[in-house]
């Protein structure tokens, strides 16, 4: 399968780390995800969780997924933030 046939809908590895500390870098719907395997961290510029470490990579695609389709995060993530 060609790169132009892989649905935008797919988490696609992008990098792989070259030692196990590193990170393992994703695309998802014009996102990048990277995972250490413990720490997760979405790169998505306009995005109220850019570069904020969160969540699983499986749970980032649902961040990803509510903010394209509806401007608006998941529960249980409120944007914009409460004030305290």
């Amino acid at each position: 399968m060609t790169d132009s046939l892989i649905s935008t809908h797919e988490l696609r590895v992008i990098e792989r780390p070259e030692k196990p500390t590193g990170w393992t870098v994703y695309e998802y719907r014009g996102a990048t995800l990277r995972s250490s395997g413990v720490h997760n961290m979405l790169q998505m510029p306009g995005h109220p969780l850019d570069k904020i470490s969160v969540g699983h990579v499986r749970h980032l695609q649902r961040v990803v997924d509510e903010w394209l389709e509806h401007q608006r995060l998941p529960p249980p993530y409120v944007w914009p933030a409460r004030d305290r």
